[in-house]
């Protein structure tokens, strides 16, 4: 009887060789797209920032192995509204700019972000528009486009007028007046400490309705600066107005602590102890002792008691004169906070 399968002239051993062979192959042991057609990842944090005549897109820049790979990236925009679209229910992407990654400079990125600026299109107010970007490679391969922007193009407001800042312990407030008659949707504030650029997101969340905004994300003794800017938009990206005017502050602490209460002496030979009530304030940092003597008519410090002390010994008297004596509180903010002074009391040998 004929076996299946076989060929005559082909030796079993052959035949078995093939059919291993084919068993073999049956899993896919190379990559499904050649190394020369590796394309580019999809960029990532797509953001999109309308302020005043200008719109910027920003996304995060590719580290220096992906810099190697990259010539660049495209941006392309589609009209939403464009009749031609709506009738065939299709995209109609086009080329809206380039940002060349081969660039010797720097200057194309920012902070981590690939920026690309472009001025405000005057025929776009009113109309509806989507926006992606591609990275392509030094190949020219195209690599998957980003998630899809959309703007609601509106005109921009007015500027904010007369930025004002008020500092205090741990925060600052900040005042501005509306741009004249204009009245936006909101506002957003930004910051940055002095040696930094304003960042790409405000401090508010969301739009603030108007004037004043109390930051209390801020440190004591760090000079920080602050810009407004009217938001025209309900929802973002927003649509901002150029910055209003800039205006600085220095959050410090100048509230003093209360009064030491409780302050008593006990006269002793050749030493004076003196004792009182331990203050709460949580920045708290110390007592200082003043005294006077005989006919001495201002009192001088003689001494500086750390917390949790509430005891001093004074050791540089005499008996038969007589020594008065009170105590502050200071707390620990950068230039300290002293207190009034507490009751006074006297020696009496």
């Amino acid at each position: 009887m004929q076996r299946p399968f076989r060929k005559k002239g082909i030796p079993d051993c052959i035949w078995l060789f093939i059919l291993v062979a084919w068993l073999a192959g049956c899993g896919v042991k190379t990559p499904l797209i050649p190394p020369d057609m590796d394309l580019p990842k999809a960029v990532s944090g797509f953001e999109a920032f309308v302020r005043g005549e200008e719109v910027l897109f920003t996304w995060t820049a590719p580290d220096e192995k992906q810099r190697a790979e990259i010539a660049g990236y495209k941006a392309f925009f589609e009209d939403a509204d464009n009749p031609d679209k709506l009738r065939c229910n299709c995209r109609m992407f086009r080329d809206l700019a380039w940002v060349d990654a081969g660039r010797a400079d720097a200057e194309w990125i920012k902070d981590g972000r690939v920026e690309l600026r472009l001025p405000v299109m005057e025929e776009h107010l009113g109309k509806t528009f989507h926006y992606v970007v591609v990275p392509v490679s030094r190949k020219g391969f195209a690599g998957p486009e980003s998630h899809k922007i959309t703007i609601h193009w509106i005109r921009p407001p007015l500027q904010p007028l007369a930025t004002r800042t008020e500092p205090a312990d741990r925060s600052v407030l900040i005042s501005w007046d509306a741009p004249g008659d204009a009245k936006p949707v909101g506002y957003n504030i930004y910051r940055r400490t002095e040696a930094a650029d304003f960042p790409l997101h405000p401090v508010n969340p969301t739009p603030v309705s108007g004037s004043p905004f109390l930051d209390k994300e801020v440190q004591n003794g760090v000079r920080y600066f602050y810009e407004v800017r009217a938001v025209a938009s309900d929802s973002p990206p927003w649509i901002e107005s150029q910055a209003g005017d800039e205006a600085g502050a220095e959050p410090a602490d100048r509230i003093p602590p209360a009064p030491p209460k409780g302050l008593e002496i006990i006269p002793g030979k050749e030493i004076v102890r003196l004792f009182w009530d331990e203050n709460t304030e949580a920045d708290l940092a110390g007592y200082r002792i003043y005294r006077k003597s005989g006919e001495d008519t201002d009192f001088v410090q003689v001494g500086d008691v750390k917390i949790p002390g509430t005891v001093f010994t004074d050791s540089d008297v005499r008996s038969g004169i007589v020594y008065e004596y009170y105590v502050t509180a200071y707390d620990e903010a950068v230039q300290s906070n002293e207190s009034g002074p507490s009751r006074h009391v006297k020696t009496a040998w």
